[in-house]
């Protein structure tokens, strides 16, 4: 999957808020956003949206204006494409499509 271009500075200010206003990720409920590490306060380096069946995790490069996308789902292939595209979508629509 490609990396998509963004401005890091958007990411960070808009990103997370955007994706908490989504009720659901491909028609499942997403469980918890994530930008810390569970149990501390040390940041990931991006975020992690979780589902009951899977998750994606999103974070800008450190070198380039663009962000990496990673993602599991825990029904198989078809799903995991699901997760991306949706992903992808989710976060579009909180960087404005830019």
């Amino acid at each position: 999957m490609r990396p998509r271009r963004l401005s890091k500075r958007r990411y960070w200010l808009g990103c997370p808020r955007e994706i908490s206003k989504s009720q659901s990720s491909r028609g499942e409920k997403i469980v918890s956003i994530l930008t810390t590490a569970p149990g501390t306060t040390n940041s990931i380096g991006g975020l992690k949206v979780v589902t009951g069946n899977g998750w994606f995790a999103a974070r800008p490069s450190g070198t380039e204006d663009i962000y990496k996308l990673y993602a599991e789902s825990f029904l198989g292939a078809d799903h995991l494409k699901r997760i991306q595209a949706e992903a992808q979508g989710i976060l579009q629509r909180a960087f404005g499509r830019e």
